[in-house]
């Protein structure tokens, strides 16, 4: 099962130009890094970390017969959104937790984001209904009860931006080409993208999810009455 690190969008303010605060607007949450995981029509489970971000985990197996005809997609219109999303933007912070595995790391002063041919992909609330319904059986019915008696919240993706993604790493200038080349492969396989060819300090992965909008109410099924959690910060 995939799983894919998200970032809150409350307390980030726009001024800083981070990928966060530009989706935050948006209301959509960051894909930490970007990946196919989440998308529109899945059923996810949620759970709020201390840290102030989320994790997403894929709740329900679906077969994308089930979605066939149903995902529209077009390029993001909003112009200004376009312009900030086509900037490197510093993404450092966000990305060394997920590479803090990785030996050598402390030779990488920063990395810069860049996404090109950004597109909404989304499903009408007539198609997610329908396909919560055609879910909502047998193995994954138990799997939301059980994740929901866990303490989780589980919800349903109604969209995502997808787009080519481009991590542009820039090295202390005493590492070597050598040493570049290699611990650039590593960041790669780590983020689950290639390395750029003919390049060793850049990675990148085509048509790939880095926003997550849920519908705003959970899933319940059968689970105790009670206020629930929301699908997005209250």
């Amino acid at each position: 099962m995939g799983l894919v690190m998200i970032a809150a969008w409350a307390g980030f303010p726009r001024k800083k130009q981070t990928i966060t605060a530009i989706l935050s607007e948006t209301g959509y949450f960051e894909v930490v890094p970007p990946s196919t995981f989440g998308g529109p029509g899945t059923i996810n489970t949620i759970e709020y970390l201390s840290n102030g971000r989320l994790e997403l985990h894929p709740t329900c197996d679906v077969d994308p017969a089930l979605l066939t005809g149903k995902i529209q997609k077009s390029p993001t219109v909003d112009r200004e959104l376009k312009q900030s999303l086509e900037k490197n933007l510093d993404v450092s912070a966000q990305v060394r937790d997920k590479l803090s595995a990785v030996a050598g790391m402390q030779q990488v002063d920063s990395i810069h984001l860049k996404l090109e041919n950004a597109n909404i992909l989304l499903v009408s609330d007539e198609s997610l209904m329908s396909t919560r319904n055609a879910l909502l059986k047998a193995e994954c019915a138990d799997a939301v009860t059980q994740n929901i008696s866990s303490g989780g919240v589980v919800c349903q993706t109604r969209s995502v931006l997808e787009a080519d993604v481009v991590y542009e790493i820039k090295y202390h200038n005493k590492v070597s080409m050598e040493e570049r080349a290699k611990l650039t492969s590593e960041i790669a396989a780590k983020l689950d993208l290639d390395a750029h060819q003919g390049a060793d300090d850049k990675v990148a992965g085509s048509q790939l999810f880095f926003g997550i909008r849920l519908l705003p109410y959970p899933i319940l099924l059968d689970s105790p009455s009670g206020k629930p959690k929301p699908c997005t910060r209250e």
